[in-house]
């Protein structure tokens, strides 16, 4: 049942087995499983199924002093469905190495094994609609193992790796029909929490206050589950502060918050490879017709040798404007462009961005009418691919561009000092203290980067595939600019990080917090580590597993 807050009735939401906070991927697969099971649930969802700017302003936070971050309301959505509903669709499982304690990457090692989640991953693989489970090739393999670049793999880089897309999946409108449907089932839109409570215990939630700004009003509940991501779960936490709690729920050894964790991706380097015949460079489809992309992956054996954290490539477009001279890129990013302005809203930021990507705009609109004629087949053809219901994930350039970029995501390594906190001065309209973001980097963080290019572009010289161009004149100086420039882009981990040991976790293996018996917590922010995967897939899966331990509760 969804329920809207002209609608609500407190006394309906007295006897609920779960109450679950946040509407994402997260809380609603856990939602979804739990009613499988007949477990009355209530989700509580933190906005409607749109964005809009009184919500969205509840995620305005602050940057700490020599930190670097994006806004943390730009890669947040306050809305029914979280981050799904602006999801690229992009599947990627950690590997077996980031689940293992690594001597050269302190605080590493999750207290469950890769072998574990695997069952979850071909559940959460399911319910994310990217088909079946299978993204390291071998011999037996539905998927032929075919290299990037021929001859290229060795044993310290190798193609055998795939990404997986989704259609991609917006829970709050692919699964809204079951959850207005399900009678174990109740959906509050628009309801935002402004506290968890101990009425009598410390070790046990009593309820939760909440505000769907008509009123305000307590539901109680057996087990809480807190699903609102790796910036506003600590938020809520810290800010949930007692008697029984002085620092914040959870928080008696100051982790709440800390091991702040995102990952490194964008560009460094152009290719320009000579025989562009031999390289597999398009989307793919599998047996389910779900797309899929190769990658390079940096070995874990070359992990281990190198002592650095893991790292992927693949092949992009360039981002040097004047490189690809393609007007069905020059469309496309003129379109990202329009939309970033109407979302800005501002004319004051509207103004500025212009005037900031004045001459790139020149760039392109040159580009673009200048070619446009020649290519309307071909648009009107990749716009078909794009809408339909099984969508192509991006546009990629054409193999025969002067320039490939070649995109990385790497690890950012766990860094106590790396944290959200509370702000001392600045509260949104509940009267919740804003986050405070103070990301900061390790050296491991940038050697990683640094040495997996280099193992790159020196097996790219041996191979004698071509040649290659580095940004900012050398690695050293592209890794500097990505750090004063960084964006998270929606991956916030880590900050209520799992493990068994109470002085370095928040929660246990089974994601409940340590110290109270009936609270649990789902999402990124649980991740001890955050390899260098998008997380909504690990995200799905770990949710699934703890839906299967709350159902024998």
């Amino acid at each position: 049942m969804i329920i809207y807050p002209r609608d609500i009735i407190t006394e309906d939401l007295l006897n609920s087995d779960f109450c679950i906070i946040g509407s994402g991927p997260s809380g609603i697969s856990i939602a979804l499983e739990l009613a499988k099971a007949k477990r009355k649930v209530i989700l509580i969802s933190g906005g409607i199924k749109f964005e809009n700017s009184k919500n969205q302003n509840l995620y305005i936070g602050k940057i700490a002093k020599k930190s670097t971050h994006e806004p943390l309301e730009e890669n947040r959505r306050r809305v029914f469905g979280g981050t799904s509903t602006v999801w690229g669709g992009r599947c990627i499982p950690f590997d077996k190495i980031d689940f293992e304690k690594r001597d050269w990457i302190p605080f590493s090692g999750w207290p469950i094994s890769y072998e574990e989640l695997v069952p979850y991953y071909k559940q959460a693989n399911s319910i994310l609609k990217a088909g079946y489970f299978e993204y390291d090739l071998n011999e037996d393999s539905k998927i032929h193992y075919k290299e990037i670049f021929e001859g290229f793999d060795n044993d310290e880089i190798q193609s055998n790796k795939l990404e997986k897309w989704s259609t991609p999946v917006n829970f709050a409108v692919d699964y809204f029909d079951e959850l207005e449907k399900n009678p174990f089932i109740k959906v509050l839109i628009d309801t935002h929490v402004i506290k968890i409570e101990n009425a009598n215990e410390k070790e046990v939630i009593s309820s939760v206050l909440v505000s769907n700004r008509k009123i305000n009003f307590q539901i109680f509940s057996k087990y809480f589950v807190l699903s609102c991501g790796g910036i506003e779960n600590p938020r809520i936490l810290l800010s949930s502060k007692n008697k029984f709690h002085p620092n914040g729920i959870g928080n008696d050894f100051d982790v709440v918050g800390r091991y702040y964790m995102s990952h490194f991706l964008g560009f460094m380097v152009d290719l320009m490879p000579k025989n562009r015949k031999k390289i597999v460079f398009d989307f793919e489809r599998d047996n389910d017709n779900v797309y899929f992309r190769r990658r390079w992956w940096i070995t874990d054996t070359t992990q281990k040798k190198e002592k650095i954290g893991n790292l992927i490539f693949f092949l992009h477009n360039s981002q040097d404007v004047d490189g690809h001279r393609e007007p069905i890129f020059s469309l496309v990013f003129l379109i990202k462009f329009i939309f970033i302005l109407i979302r800005d809203k501002s004319l004051k930021k509207i103004k500025l961005r212009l005037s900031e990507n004045k001459e790139v705009l020149k760039v392109h609109l040159n580009i673009l009418f200048r070619n446009i004629w020649k290519q309307i087949p071909q648009i009107v053809f990749l716009f078909f691919m794009r809408f339909k219901k099984r969508r192509l994930p991006f546009i990629l350039p054409s193999i025969n561009t002067s320039k490939l970029g070649l995109f990385f995501q790497s690890e950012q390594v766990p860094n106590p000092e790396s944290k959200i906190t509370l702000s001392e001065n600045e509260f949104d309209e509940f009267g919740i203290p804003r986050a405070v973001v103070d990301i900061n980097f390790t050296e491991l963080d940038l050697k990683t980067i640094t040495k997996a290019h280099k193992i790159f572009l020196e097996q790219f010289d041996s191979k004698n595939l071509g040649t290659y161009t580095i940004y900012q004149e050398s690695l050293e100086k592209s890794i500097s600019k990505l750090v004063l420039n960084f964006n998270s882009a929606a991956h916030h981990l880590g900050t209520t990080r799992m493990s068994d040991d109470v002085r370095f976790g928040v929660v246990d293996k089974n994601c409940k917090v340590h110290g109270i018996t009936n609270l649990y917590i789902s999402g990124s922010s649980v991740f001890p580590t955050g390899s260098h995967a998008n997380p909504t897939l690990t995200n799905v899966a770990l949710s699934l597993k703890l839906a299967d331990h709350l159902k024998k509760l």
